[in-house]
């Protein structure tokens, strides 16, 4: 399926670009981390502190990706 990837902040640098739009076979946003993890090994140290949105809304890894879903990617976000 063709999903669009969106990456802020830190994660934008790593990957290079604010946006991918990557043909996956994953099944859920977290399968989808793991394949970017292996294309773009930098992501790593964000495994456990990323945020994840589709379709404008915050999911959890386990939540289900369809064909044409926008996923965002965020850094942990810290201030006071």
């Amino acid at each position: 399926m063709n999903i669009n990837i969106k990456f802020f902040s830190t994660l934008r640098d790593i990957v290079g670009s604010p946006e991918l739009l990557l043909k996956t076979d994953a099944v859920t946003a977290g399968e989808l981390w793991v394949q970017l993890e292996k294309k773009f090994p930098k992501l790593s140290p964000f495994s456990a502190s990323r945020a994840v949105a589709v379709n404008h809304e915050y999911v959890r890894a386990d939540h289900k990706l369809h064909e044409g879903d926008e996923i965002a990617f965020f850094p942990p976000v810290s201030g006071g």
